[in-house]
């Protein structure tokens, strides 16, 4: 075996076998990688979740309903039911942001379109947690007013979302952490190869060792790298399994992740050439990984925070490595700089860091071998020819090794690419099939209001005489309609045949029996009237429907939010109400159920019944 080759993998052995001694040292930094992940979810987790106390003076079904808002506020409010007492005390003691007070006449006066006053207690002792919940309560109002049809409530927005899904922060914090787990743990492991050899004096033995001084140090790195790797999988695999954060491009996240942890070995060489000490080596390597993900883009995209920190974060190598991974995880493109410039700028970093390394090493390694004694000076002389002249084997080591990156870096863009390109394609054709089907939709609804308005003109005894053929012809298109519609479609197919009195209680042109309405959208349509028997509802969201002196034999209602619903006076024979929620439901003179069916009911908190009682109790929250 040639004798360089020898040395770089005895190098290697070496290292190994180093490391596997210290596997305590090797622990501790995997432990301090991942503290730091979860470290940095803090300003996730403190930024948002404010615990709040919610103080319920009034039991109506509007107080009920505001808290459920408050609650489903994106990352907003850890909301907390608390009494006033246990609630001041909490604020007083730092464990709440802020206690909300809800009157007695809160739900009267939302009724009756009377302003109303919520009374907040803040502790505004941290200004960015105060300025969540000053954020957070007006939209938690206005989606309340929204969803409740209040006529106060005026505002109404418009969102056009560049991207085409939503990633917490949390999920994009995690991710970017990665790459400080990975600054960490590799230029840590590599600068101590470096920095023990100058503590141990092992440095002076390169000098005269028949392979060029850098063939033993590249040889420890690659082992420490390989170490690098294997500690990685842990804080990958809290991030997928501990906060469910999955991959969208899994192999470009293997790749990303393995040429970081080479770019980041170098600058590791090169600290421990600098330093020259163990103790040192680690400070700084910790501080500089602060700070390079601090300013590389790992909170928010840099562009977001001005010019002069976009300008400076572009010195960071982790600046790139942070784009490439957010795009290899959420498809997210977080630097206006392209993939393939992000990979060659990485490339370009292990190059200068190489060289740095080597430049520093040489001087190290000069100042050491050649001045204790003058009779060493051709010894000092044919040590730096070595070093102006390296061996071939090294020569060769380097350009492997750079191919093998730019392999890997080309690879990893050409597969980001690709299925960027595809999901970019899919997303675009399901845009064009959801414009087809919405053209189809509006055309086959549009003929089929034109078909039936001659039927109506051409037949005047249509709706009185139940022999007229005219209504089979109508029953016959209609149910042939409903199986080429989307849910959306359906609807207003229903408003229609509603509007047209084809499915009133005393013509019944069409029957409903068998239609399929599960999980529609149907909040505060009016039915009144109307033979709706046999249709299925189930999981549709009716909340303030009405459906005063229907026919709902046989209907559907399982797992049916008919919150606040007007119901009185319907006929429910044989009607399923599995987990329905009838909160503030009325169903006074309902005929047709019991009160052993209404117990199937998800909640009859503020629920009307048949005899005329109300049922006591809030409503709850239903997920």
């Amino acid at each position: 075996m040639n004798a360089a080759l020898f040395v770089l993998m005895e190098s290697f052995r070496a290292e190994i076998l180093h490391l596997t001694r210290a596997r305590l040292f090797v622990a501790l930094i995997v432990i301090q990688a991942i503290t730091f992940l979860f470290l940095i979810t803090l300003f996730g987790l403190t930024g948002s979740n404010a615990p709040t106390a919610v103080i319920t003076q009034d039991k109506g079904p509007y107080t009920q309903a505001f808290v459920r808002q408050l609650a489903t506020t994106h990352h907003s409010f850890d909301l907390r039911v608390m009494d006033k007492a246990s609630a001041l005390a909490a604020l007083h003691r730092g464990s709440l942001v802020a206690i909300i007070t809800l009157p007695t006449n809160f739900s009267h006066a939302i009724a009756n379109g009377q302003p109303i006053a919520l009374h907040v207690d803040v502790d505004n002792v941290n200004a960015d947690m105060t300025d969540d919940i000053q954020r957070a309560l007006p939209s938690a109002i206005v989606d309340f007013g929204r969803q409740h049809n209040l006529p106060g409530i005026r505002l109404h927005e418009t969102e056009i979302d560049l991207i085409g899904h939503d990633t917490s922060f949390i999920a994009y914090l995690v991710v970017s952490g990665l790459m400080l787990d990975a600054f960490i743990i590799a230029s840590i492991l590599s600068a101590m190869v470096v920095a023990r050899e100058f503590e141990v004096k092992t440095i002076k033995a390169l000098a005269v060792a028949p392979v060029h001084p850098l063939l033993p140090i590249l040889g420890r790195m690659l082992a420490t790298d390989l170490v690098a790797c294997v500690a990685m999988l842990i804080p990958v695999a809290i991030v997928i399994f501990g906060y469910h954060v999955i991959p969208i491009h899994p192999l470009a996240v293997a790749g990303i992740l393995l040429l970081s942890i080479a770019v980041f070995g170098c600058v590791g060489v090169a600290i421990g050439a600098l330093l020259r000490r163990t103790l040192p080596v680690v400070s700084l390597t910790l501080g500089l990984g602060f700070a390079f993900y601090l300013c590389s883009g790992s909170l928010e995209p840099q562009r977001f925070d001005g010019p002069l920190i976009w300008s400076i974060a572009h010195i960071s190598p982790v600046y790139y490595a942070v784009g490439i991974l957010e795009q290899a995880y959420h498809g997210l493109q977080v630097t206006p700089e392209p993939q393939w410039l992000n990979f060659v700028i990485l490339l370009a970093w292990a190059g200068v860091m190489v060289l740095c390394a080597a430049i520093l090493l040489r001087t190290a390694l000069i100042e050491r071998t050649g001045t204790v004694r003058a009779g060493r000076r051709k010894l000092r002389i044919a040590e730096i020819r070595r070093w102006r002249r390296p061996s071939r084997l090294v020569v060769r080591s380097a350009l492997g090794l750079l191919i093998l990156l730019i392999l890997l870096g080309a690879g990893s863009e050409l597969w980001l690419n690709t299925q960027q390109q595809r999901a970019e394609s899919l997303k675009q054709h399901q845009l064009a099939l959801n414009a087809s089907e919405d053209r189809h939709g509006t055309a086959l609804l549009n003929d089929y209001v034109q078909r039936i308005s001659t039927i109506v003109a051409q037949n005047p005894h249509l709706y009185t005489q139940k022999s007229d053929p005219a209504r089979v012809t109508v029953a016959t298109l209609t149910q042939n309609m409903w199986p080429q519609l989307k849910l959306a479609y359906k609807v207003l197919l229903l408003r229609y045949l509603y509007k047209e009195k084809f499915i009133d209680d005393d013509y019944q042109v069409v029957s409903l029996q068998g239609i399929d309405f599960h999980g529609c959208n149907m909040v505060g349509i009016n039915l009144s009237d109307t033979d709706l028997s046999g249709a299925n509802f189930s999981n549709a969201d009716m909340h303030n429907s009405k459906l005063v002196s229907s026919t709902l034999i046989g209907v559907n209602f399982s797992n049916t939010s008919l919150v606040n619903s007007d119901l009185k006076v319907t006929d429910m024979h044989n009607i399923t109400i599995l987990n329905a929620n009838l909160a503030g439901a009325d169903l006074a003179g309902v005929i047709g159920i019991d009160t052993q069916q209404l117990l199937h009911a998800y909640s009859l908190a503020g629920t009307r019944l048949p005899d005329g009682s109300v049922q006591p109790g809030n409503q709850p929250d239903k997920d």
